[in-house]
């Protein structure tokens, strides 16, 4: 099965959203929960924030599986006491056309994108990137957030893409510096992309190994507070 790999940075967790890992996803989004709001805390304040977590997270990967997304990469641990505000639905398309002209088709997403566009190259392969500032009123949000698409031609399978965008709330200034500090953190891990031949969902086992980190490293930061 043709997919991809991504350098996930410390701090992170990437959920599984394809179909038959609805229950692996229940599960990692309590696991996150308990991280973020342990049973320690007292109930009557953590929780309507535990509640109010719970549901943005299972609507965030219910959303990608519904668009087809192989997984979701969310930021859990804070940068320097900020809590970085975005998100990636990781995908890989199909098109089933054999005679697809990659060049060509990347040509014209870069032409459709006008200014937005800018032609790149991930892991030796054409791309092209697309970002736009959009309105978050989806999301219960009045101020603008960033929205990024890269478009990934795969190198010797004509009508395969990878596709990854990554949405980054603001604010309301959208050219903030740590805006796009996080921007940037996105670009940088769309850049460690590399072409595989297996499926790079990762297993439950995974996944719970990158919660553990995370609740190790989170003990050692209040220690040496």
């Amino acid at each position: 099965m043709i997919d991809f790999e991504l350098i996930v940075p410390d701090g992170w967790v990437q959920i599984p959203t394809t179909p038959e890992t609805a229950r692996l996803r229940r599960r990692i989004i309590e696991e996150v929960l308990r991280h973020h709001l342990p049973d320690t805390l007292p109930r009557d304040k953590a929780g309507p924030w535990r509640r109010m977590l719970r549901k943005e997270l299972t609507e965030a990967t219910d959303e990608a599986t519904r668009q087809g997304a192989r997984s979701v990469l969310l930021p859990l641990r804070e940068f320097r006491g900020v809590k970085l505000p975005g998100s990636m639905l990781v995908t890989v398309v199909d098109s089933g056309d054999e005679s697809e002209d990659s060049e060509r088709l990347l040509a014209s997403i870069l032409g459709d994108a006008g200014a937005d566009g800018s032609y790149r190259e991930i892991g030796g392969v054409p791309a092209v990137r697309v970002a736009s500032v959009v309105e978050s009123g989806r999301v219960g949000r009045v101020q603008p957030s960033w929205r990024v698409s890269y478009y990934v031609s795969h190198p010797d399978a004509p009508g395969v893409w990878g596709l990854l965008t990554f949405t980054v709330l603001t604010d309301g200034d959208v050219d903030a510096e740590p805006v796009q500090a996080v921007v940037l953190l996105f670009d940088m891990i769309v850049t460690t992309l590399r072409w595989a031949d297996r499926p790079d969902v990762p297993t439950e086992d995974e996944v719970l190994l990158q919660l553990g980190d995370l609740a190790v490293a989170a003990g050692a930061d209040v220690k040496n507070a």
